[in-house]
């Protein structure tokens, strides 16, 4: 009985040769360890470093294109001076060159139509360039731990139809959430200024617990048939909360310190410190993602053997 309550670890694709999971089978259900998980996070990522590269490619061609329209966006919201105004700021290696405080009150506003459509843009253009990347990363490595046939342009494909829908729940979320906190927040500081403080703190603390939470629901939404539902959600960590918010806050830690050491190595770049941070952004930022969403799959795969349904067909997603 124990034996039939066991799953083995998921098959690779036919002419791979199988990898050591560095773990003994896993009960319905049951998550994998955190050492684990981590090895398992990285050789699938160097098992398929090639198209996750590319997808990499992707994310950062969104990131690139975002800050240009950044750049351009605070050039005229700041009347044409913001590039002259980072040249005093900065010498070529980097270092400040005058006073900070004033170098800030020197710039004019000029809150012009233009600049807000540029800067709208831009976080338009990074959110999406981010979402495509995250989707497609996610159910590639669906795929890969399910055994199925790898198609990089099936998979872009499906990742762009599904974006508007994700994006959507996003900034459903980001409204929700901005609401709930300063929204409440500055209505309680009219009211009585400590409890804004505690409703603050209390905020904080809940988004600490949930946000790593959040990414399995991400997840579901990533691969699943149908956007899933909240209740369904819940109803699938049931039991396994505390666990999961452990696995994924080391895992951040992980990927934080692998962006710390990319950083720090492109920092050596004799370039100055907008620009250095811009080539840190674009280089650091898709490669964070990708340890994230690989993390938060290998999670989903474990938690969904509880369930008793079929494996969920790549083909019918959309």
């Amino acid at each position: 009985m124990a034996d039939e309550r066991m799953r083995p670890r998921p098959a690779m694709p036919p002419g791979h040769v199988r990898p050591e999971w560095h773990g003994r089978p896993l009960a319905p259900g049951e998550l994998r360890r955190i050492p684990d998980l981590i090895r398992d996070t990285f050789a699938l990522i160097g098992r398929r470093w090639r198209p996750f590269g590319e997808y990499v490619l992707i994310g950062a061609a969104g990131y690139i294109v975002a800050f240009v329209m950044l750049f351009l966006g605070l050039n005229a919201l700041f009347g044409g001076q913001f590039f002259a105004k980072i040249d005093e700021l900065t010498d070529p290696l980097g270092g400040t060159t005058v006073d900070f405080g004033e170098w800030l009150e020197s710039f004019d506003v000029t809150p012009t139509a233009l600049a807000i459509v540029l800067l709208i843009a831009f976080g338009l253009a990074s959110s999406i360039g981010f979402l495509v990347q995250d989707i497609a990363i996610t159910r590639m490595a669906l795929d890969d731990v399910d055994g199925r046939e790898l198609n990089f342009a099936r998979t872009l494909s499906a990742s762009f139809r599904r974006m508007p829908k994700i994006f959507a729940i996003s900034l459903l979320l980001g409204f929700v959430m901005g609401l709930a906190g300063c929204g409440v927040c500055v209505f309680l500081a009219f009211i009585a200024p400590a409890l804004a403080i505690l409703w603050a703190l209390a905020f904080v603390a809940a988004a600490v617990v949930f946000f790593p939470l959040i990414g399995i629901y991400f997840v579901m939404a990533y691969v699943e048939p149908r956007i899933p539902s909240p209740r369904r959600w819940w109803s699938l960590m049931r039991g396994r909360k505390a666990a999961i918010w452990g696995r994924v806050f080391l895992l951040s830690l992980v990927a934080c310190g692998v962006g710390f050491a990319v950083s720090l190595a492109l920092s050596a770049l004799p370039l100055p410190a907008l620009y250095g941070d811009l080539i840190v952004n674009v280089v650091v930022t898709p490669l964070f993602f990708v340890v994230g969403a690989v993390a938060h799959l290998l999670i989903y795969a474990d938690l969904i053997t509880a369930e008793q349904q079929p494996t969920i067909d790549a083909e019918s997603l959309s």
